[in-house]
């Protein structure tokens, strides 16, 4: 059977924007996108990944990856892994490393109140070893939103969680000790998941300086640069909106193409400054 690996350069780490410290673990022979996608398909054994890209370019590394797989020679491959792997057992110290994720119980059972613990410890284990703080704050946001409702039981609330986005991040000043109760070290776990939480918590904004500094800076970002992003985003109910109501609202509006195209007229000029 084979297996589909949906998003792995976003979901598996925004590799279009590594952290510095997983371009330089990494190395010179490879992206790390080229790195992620010949890890699933020669370590993971998965057949195939679903890659975005906004321009014919982004595809240049995948391309790499794939002509890589061919030849057959993945020596450059391994000892990227083997190298990620020391950073992270350097990083967290062998013990956590190996057993931190270890006998936490999932968000449905009561005692976590619908917390994703085993999530919020790994969200710090990507940061302290790997630097991968926008990641984490990506990850965070979304688990962030799982609302709750105290005038509900636990199942109740556990029933209305979305499918696609399922727990909740850390609660502040909750009692984990019984969720916590089979790890190999409730404590330091308890202290990680609240420094976790401080971190990533949605009103915690660190300057490029302070990231810098903390290692969790980002080598480079080939995101694409719109000069309008949400101009053409379209949705169902926005065109069922603008039917409804003859175009007076729903999509449309924005910048004409006359101010798009000064708009990349300006860019182009900076850009040539730079």
């Amino acid at each position: 059977m084979g297996v589909f690996n949906i998003s792995p350069i976003d979901k598996g780490g925004k590799l279009y924007a590594p952290s510095a410290i997983v371009a330089r673990t990494i190395g010179p022979k490879m992206s790390p996108i080229s790195f992620a996608l010949l890890h699933l398909w020669k370590s993971s054994g998965m057949h195939t990944a679903s890659v975005g890209f906004a321009r014919p370019s982004d595809l240049d590394e995948v391309m790499d990856a794939a002509r890589i797989y061919a030849r057959g020679d993945f020596s450059d491959l391994y000892d990227a892994e083997k190298r990620l792997e020391a950073v992270k057992v350097e990083k967290l110290g062998s013990e956590w490393a190996e057993k931190g994720l270890l006998n936490l119980p999932d968000c449905y059972h009561e005692c976590t109140e619908l917390t994703l613990l085993g999530h919020v410890l790994w969200c710090h284990n990507v940061i302290s070893a790997f630097g991968m703080y926008s990641f984490a704050k990506a990850r965070y946001e979304w688990i962030e939103k799982c609302k709750w409702d105290k005038k509900k039981s636990f199942q109740e609330n556990a029933k209305a969680m979305s499918a696609g986005n399922i727990g909740r991040s850390y609660i502040p000043g909750k009692d984990y000790s019984e969720a916590l109760a089979n790890h190999y070290d409730p404590d330091l776990a308890d202290k990680k998941l609240q420094e976790c939480h401080n971190w990533l918590k949605k009103d915690c904004v660190y300057t490029e300086k302070e990231l810098q500094e903390r290692g969790w800076n980002v080598a480079y970002d080939m995101a694409t640069w719109h000069e309008y992003p949400d101009t053409n985003r379209i949705t169902i109910p926005g065109v069922i909106l603008q039917n409804v109501t003859g175009g007076l609202l729903g999509i449309g509006g924005g910048p004409s193409d006359e101010v798009t195209a000064h708009a990349v007229e300006l860019r182009s000029s900076l850009q040539k400054s730079l």
